[in-house]
């Protein structure tokens, strides 16, 4: 009987205890377990960040979308240098009266340079240089003096304004149109601008 209780209480205690063998296996499989998540974690990892590379940088609709950002950008960066030249240019009146004579008397004085700051300023921001030039050869060709007097019966043409903030002044001789001048509202800075003459 003591030989059945040993042998009953060896099955019995190795039951409860394992055995190295079983120590290792368990731990080669949590081991194993472990190694198998870390892998299938870089797995999924680098599937979505080569999804999220692919659709936000290397996609031609990626590509396009970073192109259409980069353009609008550069629209609304144009577009607030266009405005900040628009409220700096406050050469003209607050009338359309006030700036053509101011106009007229930049004339008078031979002042081409003050003369041209009351055209208007162009889509880039700037003013197109035909008028300079157009007022240079005038000066050049000694007829200053000859405009100054053709703008100074400049009469309002009401009938041939466009919108409120466009203005018109003509020179008529009979029913012939001698001189036509056609002003705008700056309305960044408040002050009427030489479109055209």
């Amino acid at each position: 009987m003591n030989g059945e209780t040993n042998s009953s209480t060896e099955s019995a205690g190795s039951s409860t205890e394992p055995t190295a063998t079983e120590v290792m296996s368990l731990k080669l499989k949590k081991s194993n377990f472990w190694k198998f998540l870390i892998a299938f974690a870089a797995i999924i990892l680098l599937v979505l960040g080569g999804y999220w590379l692919w659709n936000n940088r290397l996609s031609p609709e990626a590509k396009e979308s970073r192109e259409m950002q980069a353009n609008y950008d550069r629209a609304i960066a144009h577009q607030q240098q266009f405005e900040e030249a628009m409220r700096s240019d406050t050469y003209g009146g607050k009338t359309p009266e006030e700036t053509l004579q101011l106009f007229i008397d930049a004339l008078r004085k031979d002042d081409i340079e003050l003369a041209y700051k009351y055209f208007i300023l162009k889509e880039d921001g700037n003013r197109d240089p035909k008028w300079r030039e157009a007022l240079v050869k005038t000066k050049d060709a000694g007829k200053l003096q000859e405009a100054v007097d053709l703008l100074s019966r400049a009469k309002s043409d009401l009938n041939e304004r466009s919108y409120e903030k466009d203005f018109k002044f003509v020179v008529r001789e009979g029913n012939e149109i001698k001189a036509y001048v056609d002003l705008e509202l700056n309305e960044y800075s408040g002050v009427w601008k030489i479109e055209r003459l």
